[in-house]
């Protein structure tokens, strides 16, 4: 029996979120019981795993479910539910939304963007972006539930949607019960912190980008070190202009994007992609020659 769909190197990124559910409780119900120092370090891994999670795991599982089985791949999105904090089957909606409009700028016609998730949609000084604190900070509290939901029954998700979230309650409630402290100034923060800095990568993988075509809507990052622990992360371009290629696949794809010198490209990791930093690696030679545009209008 074949159990994995596409790669067996898919069994690192199904690890990852069978163990991550696991640490989360366990340094919760332990909260209290270990040093500050210990307890902030413990904080700071589960919100890098929460953003990973959203970033590698559930992002790629989304686009190529992991098992072969199905009824295996609706219990690993019930399991994965529990590590990202929100439904599985409801981000689902809210990440291919994002694809369906590519990080859209601002229509004049309509005052505003397609794309819910949009690093311009609430952007005071249009046409730019956005600024990248308040776009991850504010950004857990702006998603529409209902749209979500709406958009899991139309995809016939509703009743795994419904599945995952009673679980995600269940432990929740089961964690508030046995550890209130815990629950509170631990279990909380690191979902709220892991879901922020997951809308930051986001920010940052769209950043300077210049929207309108599948070709330059995104940023891509090439270090190799980002790209090994991230499983190719960095190939944000290739990535939307192929979204459903297997993430063992998208570095094939750069040959057939613009060279780096006509689209946005960030040094070493998308963490860096800020234009200072961008700009001295484009007149380094390292990245577009020196003198070339980079990036969109955001970024100018």
């Amino acid at each position: 029996m074949k159990i994995f769909a596409h790669d067996r190197r898919d069994s690192a990124l199904v690890l990852l979120g069978l163990l991550q559910p696991v640490v989360l409780a366990w340094a919760t119900l332990a909260f209290g019981r270990h040093s500050t120092g210990e307890t902030l370090g413990l904080g700071a891994l589960l919100v890098f795993w929460v953003c990973t999670n959203y970033q590698c795991i559930a992002h790629n599982f989304l686009h190529t479910p992991f098992f072969s089985a199905r009824w295996l791949n609706s219990l690993f999105s019930v399991v994965n539910s529990l590590g990202l904090g929100i439904p599985q089957s409801l981000y689902r909606v809210h990440h291919l939304h994002h694809h369906k409009f590519n990080n859209d700028a601002v229509d004049p016609a309509t005052g505003t963007t397609r794309d819910q998730t949009s690093t311009y949609r609430y952007s005071t000084t249009p046409p730019a972006e956005e600024g990248i604190l308040t776009y991850s900070l504010l950004g857990p509290f702006r998603s529409d539930v209902g749209f979500l939901v709406e958009g899991a029954r139309r995809q016939g998700r509703i009743r795994l949607a419904a599945l995952e979230g009673v679980a995600l309650a269940v432990m929740a409630l089961a964690l508030a019960v046995l550890n209130f402290k815990g629950f509170l100034f631990f279990f909380m923060p690191v979902w709220y912190l892991g879901s922020c800095a997951s809308l930051a990568e986001n920010y940052l993988e769209h950043h300077g980008a210049r929207p309108g075509s599948r070709l330059t809507d995104s940023v891509s990052s090439y270090g190799p070190v980002y790209n090994f622990i991230w499983f190719n992360n960095g190939y944000h371009q290739e990535h939307h202009f192929r979204p459903q290629m297997h993430w063992t696949q998208v570095p094939a794809l750069r040959p057939q994007l613009p060279p780096s010198s006509e689209r946005r490209v960030a040094p070493w990791a998308h963490w860096f992609n800020f234009e200072p930093i961008v700009r001295r690696f484009a007149q380094s030679g390292e990245g577009a020659p020196a003198g070339s545009k980079v990036g969109g209008s955001a970024a100018a």
